[in-house]
């Protein structure tokens, strides 16, 4: 594991899925996704194939991770 994420380490099982259950928390309905084959934007609780081509060819991001103002 790089160094990066060592701090996972210091974890213990129950630790890390309180974590892993908070994200997912965090998450729902709260994912911003662009479609970059057709351009369109949605949102959804995770990475998510695009409802209006198809396409596979997502960006998302957490809009939690943006502070409100």
């Amino acid at each position: 594991m790089t160094e990066k994420h060592s701090w996972l380490q210091q974890l213990s099982p129950e630790e890390l899925a309180e974590w892993q259950r908070c994200l997912a928390e965090a998450n729902r309905n709260n994912v911003f996704c662009h479609c970059r084959q057709c351009n369109e934007e949605w949102v959804a609780s995770g990475k998510e194939a695009c409802h209006h081509c198809g396409s596979l060819n997502v960006e998302s991001i957490a809009c939690w991770q943006f502070p409100d103002g």
